[in-house]
């Protein structure tokens, strides 16, 4: 298995790249998203801007991640959407990615991401959102990182 840098290092990453929404219609996105070890999780949060119109939209995000047990190769994270309510997933490292699958409560909501280790400082991501079957977004997103962690509570 190849030593992952994103979520398992504490960290700051831009994040650029192309959102897709329901008509396949590309919108240029752009954000930052920092990676903090607590003593029994990890948080994956950030913001996405999506540069649509004169007004961009931004998304925030905040994923609670059960750190990986020494040894194991699946573990579990939640996320709360204001638009589809709790989501709860799994991350399974397989070789160079990461790969994320997710459904909400109500199994309305489902999707799935894949995140590819070009290098420790670097990720490509490739991503999904469904409702029903049915694409709700996509996203094809470069992940640099900016900065190592610990960071101070203020940040």
């Amino acid at each position: 298995m190849k030593t992952h840098t994103f979520l398992f290092r504490e960290g700051l990453w831009s994040v650029e790249g192309v959102y897709f929404d329901d008509r396949g219609r590309p919108i240029a996105l752009e954000g930052k998203t920092r990676v903090t070890h607590l003593p029994r999780l990890w948080v994956n949060e950030g913001a996405m801007e999506l540069k649509s119109g004169e007004v961009p939209i931004v998304v925030h995000n905040r994923y609670e991640v059960t750190p990986f047990e020494e040894g194991r190769s699946t573990t579990s994270w939640k996320s709360s959407n204001p638009a589809v309510g709790e989501l709860n997933g799994s991350f399974i490292l397989v070789d160079d990615a990461i790969l994320s699958v997710c459904r909400s409560g109500d199994g309305l909501f489902g999707g799935s991401e894949f995140m590819l280790r070009v290098n420790d400082e670097q990720y490509l991501s490739r991503g999904a959102f469904l409702r029903e079957n049915e694409r709700l977004s996509s996203w094809s997103v470069t992940l640099r990182k900016i900065k190592d962690g610990p960071f101070p509570e203020s940040v």
